[in-house]
């Protein structure tokens, strides 16, 4: 068989070069002829529902929520809801000044006894109470 028939513009995509007998001769697709599409990256702390399908090639940004059945076919930003198929943002988590400080923040890069630290704090409802906290412990730490 010619390197032809395992190509990705062929009329089928089935592997047959993973069978054996007859078929296991056939060539496997070099990487050069798979369509790549980059790197998937899913950031942290990044909450992922039931039956999600995540495209090649796509990035989740850092606490970003998406919705169980989605299929995920373009970037989401950090912090954003996206649900659907395709799936698409439907709002922030937060507003612009608390992604900025979470970002800044990247509690999960931080050393254990800072996240212990921090447990309190990212555990709290209320919203501009955490803002104050955030903000107060990077003035201390930064």
């Amino acid at each position: 068989m010619n390197g032809a028939n395992h190509r990705m513009d062929c009329v089928t995509t089935y592997p047959f070069y993973i069978m054996g007998g007859d078929w296991g001769g056939a060539i496997a697709p070099v990487k050069d002829e798979l369509p790549l599409k980059g790197d998937t990256v899913v950031g942290n702390d990044v909450w992922i529902g039931q039956n999600v399908t995540v495209m090649p090639g796509i990035h989740i940004g850092d606490g970003a929520i998406i919705g169980t059945n989605s299929t995920v076919a373009s970037d989401i930003p950090p912090y954003s809801i996206a649900v659907g198929n395709p799936a698409r943002v439907i709002r922030k988590r937060f507003d612009d000044e608390m992604i900025r400080l979470l970002e800044r923040l990247q509690w999960w890069n931080r050393p254990i006894e800072e996240i212990d630290r921090l447990i309190p704090i990212l555990s709290n409802p209320d919203i501009d109470e955490v803002k104050r906290a955030i903000r107060k412990y990077l003035e201390q730490t930064d």
